[in-house]
């Protein structure tokens, strides 16, 4: 595994100068760990999860991959990037953790790219209690399939040890509050062509860590069937141009949410 993963995932120290949680296991390291035991710690953990913890690293990743294929909608490059993506780790491990004593316990699946080249965590899949939960939130917009589907695979998802990313469907309600608060304290919103944007029309799904960076749905806009996404900076109090379907870090406005999340997939040499 990236060596910066057992730094992330280390308990506090007795002086409490190091160390992210109160609590953690390392599921796949502990093969004895029974699983009435830990579900009882943690009844959002899927036990497809805890079997996938059992298995040697190989069929870890593999598993994977095939589930994230399995899950996702069709896309034209998506399945061949997935293939790339999983090709590049070297394990997939699943932590449970307890940030603070009070705190519930969690579990993260963490995804481990070969060389040190970072990591990424996910959050338990997302049920239909939680996916029906958003489409009421946003009942007049049809959100993406693919989103969804992902939402099914993660329901928060990040790269490294940034603490945002992938919003997860708990979270989104105070985050869209956040965000039309910041709106409010800009200057009215705009596109690139000058014309006025009504700041209900987009969806923060993804937050840059400790930035006013957010990756947003934007209702007005169907380049491919559903809603495609665009990056709002406040430092400048605008979206992305819209008028060209090319996705890239200049632009920053794609077609669907598969297009935006191989994107951040991306390694950066």
């Amino acid at each position: 595994m990236d060596e910066h993963i057992e730094s992330y995932f280390e308990e506090f120290s007795d002086d409490g100068s190091r160390g992210n949680f109160h609590k953690v296991i390392a599921l796949h390291d502990s093969p004895d760990v029974d699983w009435k035991i830990i579900s009882q710690k943690i009844p959002q953990l899927p036990k497809g999860w805890y079997e996938l913890a059992q298995l040697p690293v190989q069929d870890r990743i593999e598993f994977s991959r095939d589930f994230w294929i399995s899950k996702l909608p069709f896309h034209l490059n998506a399945e061949e990037f997935i293939e790339d993506f999983f090709g590049s780790m070297d394990d997939v491990g699943i932590f449970i953790v307890q940030k603070t004593f009070e705190d519930p316990f969690e579990a993260q699946m963490v995804y481990s790219i070969e060389g040190n080249n970072g990591f990424y965590r996910g959050g338990t899949p997302a049920t239909e209690e939680d996916i029906f939960f958003l489409q009421t939130l946003f009942s007049e917009m049809v959100l993406p399939e693919d989103y969804l589907a992902f939402l099914q695979i993660h329901n928060g998802f990040c790269k490294t040890t940034d603490c945002t990313g992938i919003t997860s469907t708990h979270s989104i309600p105070e985050t869209f509050q956040n965000f039309q608060f910041l709106l409010e304290q800009n200057e009215p919103l705009k596109t690139t062509q000058d014309e006025p944007l009504d700041p209900k029309t987009l969806i923060p799904f993804y937050e840059s860590f400790g930035m006013p960076f957010f990756q947003c749905f934007w209702s007005e806009w169907y380049p491919a069937q559903e809603m495609g996404n665009v990056y709002y900076s406040g430092e400048t109090n605008s979206i992305s141009d819209t008028r060209t379907r090319v996705a890239s870090p200049e632009n920053m406005a794609f077609p669907t949410f598969l297009d935006w999340l191989m994107f951040y997939l991306e390694r950066v040499e």
